[in-house]
Order: C-alpha cells, then structure tokens, then sequence
C-alpha cells in the first residue's frame, strides 16, 4: 500500500473507531445536596450596609486607577488528549454540571435545566449539539461565555476554557479578563442582535479589531475587515463596509457577522442556529464558510442545530441532548450509523434523508418541562423501548468504543433482547460494513486498550460509590432523632428537606464531609471558591 493509499484509509478510519467487547459502565455522581432550596437573603442592616457600600466604592476607584487587576493564567492548565491518533487541546470542558434557574413568576421555585452533562470541545473540532427544543442545547452552551443570565445558579460542576475554571467568574471577571471575544465567541441565529443598525458595517468590524488592539491603525483595521469579508465570500467587500445592516440580506448580514467575530481570532465559537432562518442555497453557503474558516484557523466550534443533514455534512463529533442531559455522544460517523439511544433513533427515522421508502416516524409526547420533578429516565415516558428499570433510577452512562457514550439501559447485559427500527437495523449494518472494510474481521480494541478505558471506568466508579455513599450518610444523619434530625413525615419534598437540614445544621453545626466538599462544594449546594 502506498502513502496516498495510507493517508486515504487514515482520514476514512477518523471517525469510525474500534468497538470495545463489552460497554463500560460509568455509575452516575449524585446531585448536589438542597440545590432546589431557595436561600432567603437576611437583612444586613443600617451599619453593615454602610460597611459594604464604602467596600465597594473603594474596589470600584481602585479599578479606575487599574491598580486591581484581574490576571487570568490561561492555556497553562490546557489538557491534552488522543483524537483520531494526534495530540488535541481540550479548548473547553463542562464537567457534571447542575444549573438551576431562580422562576420570576415564583421567587420561592427554582427550575432544574441541567443536570449534569458533561461535555469536551477539541481544539480545531466541530461538535454538534443536537435535541428538540428546551433540552438545554443554547443554556449549556451559554455557560462557556458566561452569559446564562442573572437568575442562573450553577449549583454544582466545572465549566474550564484551556483548562481555567470559569464556573465561579463573576460579570467583573468577564468583563477583565476579556476571555469574551478574544478566546470565545458565539454567532446567534438572528444575525440583526449582533449588529448596531445605526453603524456602517465596516466600521462595526474595524472596531472590535481596535477595541482588542489586533491591529494598530484604522488603515491596518480596514484592510483586515475586507479579508475577513472575502474569507467570507462577499465578492464585493469595499460596498459592503459602507452599508448599514438594513441594506442587507439575511444571509449577507450573516456571512457580516461571521467575518466580525472571526476577525477577532477566536478560539472557540459557539454557533446557534446559524443557519436556520436562511434559504437552503444560502444555508450550503455558510457551511462551506463556516468549515473553511475553521479549518484556516483551526477553531474548535461547538454548533447548536435541529437539522441532521447540516449535522452530517459538516461535523466532527454528535452530542444528543435531552432533558438537559447529553444521552448519546461521539464522532458523526458512530452517532448516524450505529447509534443506540432510542431518542437518537426517533430523531433519525423522523428525517426523509434517511427514511426514503418508509413511513416517517415522529416521537410522540414532548420533552418535559424543567418546572417537573422528573424522575427515573426522562426519555422513558416517550420511549417504546423503555424498560421497568427506566421509570426508577435514572440510567448509567455506557462507554461501547473510546469515543462512543450511551445513556440507555438497552446496553446493559441484563436487557432483554429488542429489535430496532427497519432503517436504524440497515445504518448499523453499512457502519459494521466499513469497519470490516477498514479493519477486516478484527473491529474489536485490542485488551490493552480495553483494559486502559476499563481502568478509568473503575476510578470512576468508586469515586461515584463513595460520593453516594457519602451523600445517603448526610440524609441519614439529618434525619436521625438522635442526633436532632427530623423523622420523615408526609411532607412535601421542600418541606422535608427544609426542615430535615434545619435540624441537621443544629446538630451538627452545619458539617458535612471534606469528601463530599471537594467534588460539590458547599453543604447548600454552592461551589467552592
């Protein structure tokens, strides 16, 4: 075989990786104690007021002065890791993350929206995040820049950009440490709500290059705004700066925007629906632009979108979200050809492209509300291949292949047999096709490599064991008469865990386990500083 040859199967085998001979089991991490507890704010009163206030004036003059700065140590704690056989950046990471939103309509509720996915951005990557609406794709990705809004509560989690954790930054840190921009940018669906409608659109571009000092003159700014825009294939870019936004088509103003953001050479891009209120042709468009930029400028991209075909056509790796949580991940190959969630499945079937000559299918029923207390497996209400375990515990993640993760029982060894759709059967059958044609009779990772994932598995699962067992001692503890807990009585959750932590706190001064610390933060569900 010669190199071209070589290089050809290399590039054919990225996404198709080696199947593990049995699925790993990675047990979940429990949720963080009283993160539904509303914490009511005491009143500071007349002297501690005035103390605070003064505190804070004096924070906000040092900054005047730029005597306070904020120093961000950025890429020196950046992970490094396998992808397709070359060392990658992991350009950001959000790991078990629990987020809640305070309701305004209820200021005693708060709404869970996730519930601790966990999610990996290569550097010079596209990863999609695909799911119906309100399955929490735009609110995780959101956490990335900080811009989740002022009601959000991260209740437990890491959220790390180049191995920095960001989860505890507040709008000041933002602001300072000027990751937004220069390390991470997003691109909207409504392209209008990043452009000022009162600004010509060069000049909208040639500010944000001399706002983060990336060139040194208006000259220098004007000739890079007209580069980004031809990168962007706008064939007349000199007429285009002199428009206002008004002048311009949806798709024009869209390629205007992704020429402003990418201008300012960011890392890491988020992109929600960039192409949804666009016309197919124009939607091609944008997506040869959007691959060719990040293939120029190597930037991992993380791609919220409804549609498989744009999913197929142009990313690396596939998350499925749910009910603020990713039940199936890995590389585009794994996800469209051999996937094996049912809600992955009922997203597949339900595309013309890849049910030609079948009855489309739909997935009956909606996805719940984040204002329910779901619980066992969210999808287990809508899923014809539920099973009774699936409405009393929420399922295990199943590693089947080192880039290949599954939220279902289905892949349990005690699962019943079961029988796929018609078209999901024939995608499984091509995928095994090419990995023979790839691999020959031999798919299976070799023992060392299993045995190298299996070992990550088992230190994860005995941290998991440890941090539940730890958990249920707390609950035990708060509700043990003998230690001025309450017995558990026909009260209402809240109620019961209100009243359970009031006396626990009484009795034990509040103390909870240094184990249980390092991995949710505080007692209340906050995170550590």
């Amino acid at each position: 075989m010669n190199q071209e040859e070589t290089q050809i199967k290399h590039n054919k085998s990225q996404g198709y990786n080696k199947k593990f001979p049995k699925p790993l089991i990675y047990n979940n991490f429990p949720a963080p104690l009283d993160m539904m507890e509303i914490k009511a704010e005491k009143d500071k009163g007349f002297w501690r007021s005035f103390i605070d206030y003064w505190k804070n004036l004096g924070k906000q003059i040092k900054r005047i002065f730029k005597k306070d700065k904020t120093e961000v140590d950025l890429f020196t704690g950046t992970k490094v890791e396998d992808v397709f056989g070359i060392p990658t950046n992991v350009a950001a990471e959000i790991e078990d993350i629990y987020l809640t939103f305070k309701n305004p309509a209820n200021p005693k509720e708060k709404n869970l929206v996730l519930r601790g996915p966990s999610l990996k951005i290569y550097e010079g990557k596209i990863h999609a995040l695909i799911g119906e609406s309100g399955s929490g794709k735009s609110v995780i990705t959101s956490l990335l820049y900080g811009l989740t809004g002022s009601n959000a509560i991260i209740e437990g989690g890491k959220i790390r950009l180049y191995g920095l954790e960001v989860q505890n930054f507040t709008t000041y840190n933002w602001e300072k440490s000027k990751l937004r921009g220069r390390i991470i940018s997003a691109v909207f669906q409504n392209p209008m709500s990043i452009l000022d409608p009162t600004m010509k659109v060069g000049n909208q571009i040639m500010e944000g290059m001399l706002v983060n000092k990336l060139v040194k003159s208006k000259k220098e700014a004007y000739s890079e705004s007209l580069k980004y825009l031809k990168l962007t294939k706008i064939n007349n870019p000199e007429e285009i700066m002199k428009k206002y936004p008004h002048e311009l088509s949806g798709g024009m103003i869209q390629r205007v925007a992704i020429a402003s953001i990418v201008s300012l050479k960011p890392k890491i891009l988020v992109m929600d629906e960039p192409t949804t209120a666009l016309d197919p042709t124009v939607q091609a468009l944008v997506l040869d632009i959007i691959r060719e930029l990040q293939e120029t400028f190597n930037i991992a991209i993380a791609f919220i979108t409804h549609d498989l075909g744009v999913v197929a056509s142009i990313s690396d790796f596939i998350n499925i979200m749910y009910a603020g949580q990713i039940v199936e991940s890995g590389t585009k190959e794994e996800i469209l050809y051999n996937a094996q969630h049912p809600y992955t499945w009922g997203l597949i079937t339900s595309m013309p492209d890849y049910n030609r000559g079948e009855r489309l299918q739909v997935i009956r029923g909606a996805v719940p509300s984040n204002l329910n207390n779901i619980e066992g497996d969210a999808f287990a209400v809508r899923n014809d291949y539920a099973l009774n375990v699936d409405f009393l515990g929420e399922p295990p993640m199943y590693q089947i292949s080192p880039t290949h993760f599954v939220k279902s029982n289905l892949l349990n060894e005690q699962a019943p047999e079961y029988e796929p759709p018609k078209v999901i059967r024939k995608l499984w059958n091509k995928y095994d096709e090419t990995l023979k044609s790839i691999y020959g009779d031999n798919f299976l990772v070799d023992n060392s490599v299993y045995d190298h994932y299996k070992q990550k598995a088992d230190k994860h699962n005995e941290i998991a064991t440890e941090l539940n067992d730890e958990r249920q001692s707390i609950l035990e503890k708060r509700n043990n008469p003998e230690n001025g807990g309450d017995v558990p009585s026909k009260k209402t959750d809240t109620e019961s865990n209100n009243s359970a932590k009031k006396a626990y706190k009484t009795a034990n001064k509040g103390k909870v386990s240094m184990f249980f610390d390092k991995y949710y933060g505080d007692s209340n569900g906050g995170i550590n500083e």
